[in-house]
């Protein structure tokens, strides 16, 4: 099983290949504003340091955000194109999980900054039981008055994102949309 990793949902671009659920490579590069201009020739690169072709790709997985309203869009994209055009399955996970995932899984809040706030997933029991958006002063109180572990950005694991999502059922090519500020405010009923 041939997985191909997309993340675009902060200034990193991280592309990975994962063979049975083993991280082969993965490759990050920094771009404020041109991931674009990096995502597919990043796949081609680990495709081609793996002595693959992209019809060797049985699945794809893609962050679907929250984070960089273009950058999440583009990774999406990508990976929408290629699900649908190699026929594979895609599945995806929210970089909130994907940070969670990445670390021990103990209760904590996983938090992302954007210019105006914070996205903040709280887990508890290995569960996402809150994920909410809040400028950088309510974030601060409701850090606060959570007491519970905090973890901001962090290294990616593709392993353990792969082991966490690996049973979970693929999403139609055509359904897969980025998470964004008013569905997380709409979740939380504002």
């Amino acid at each position: 099983m041939n997985t191909l990793f997309i993340s675009t949902y902060n200034e990193k671009v991280i592309i990975g290949l994962l063979i049975n659920g083993k991280e082969i490579l993965k490759k990050e590069k920094t771009s404020l504003k041109g991931h674009s201009e990096l995502i597919v020739p990043t796949i081609d690169e680990i495709l081609k340091e793996s002595n693959l072709d992209v019809s060797n790709l049985n699945e794809i997985i893609v962050v679907s955000g929250p984070g960089s309203f273009t950058g999440v869009r583009l990774g999406i994209t990508v990976a929408k194109t290629l699900a649908y055009t190699l026929n594979i399955p895609i599945k995806t996970i929210s970089s909130i999980e994907s940070i969670y995932y990445s670390t021990n899984n103990i209760d904590k809040i996983v938090t992302i900054n954007d210019s105006k706030g914070k996205y903040l997933g709280k887990f508890i029991n290995n569960k996402l039981v809150e994920l909410i958006y809040l400028k950088e002063s309510l974030a601060k109180e409701y850090l606060n008055n959570n007491k519970l572990p905090v973890i901001e950005d962090t290294d990616l694991n593709l392993e353990s994102i792969y082991n966490y999502i690996k049973n979970l059922p693929p999403i139609n090519a055509h359904a897969v949309k980025a998470l964004y500020v008013k569905e997380i405010e709409a979740l939380n009923g504002k």
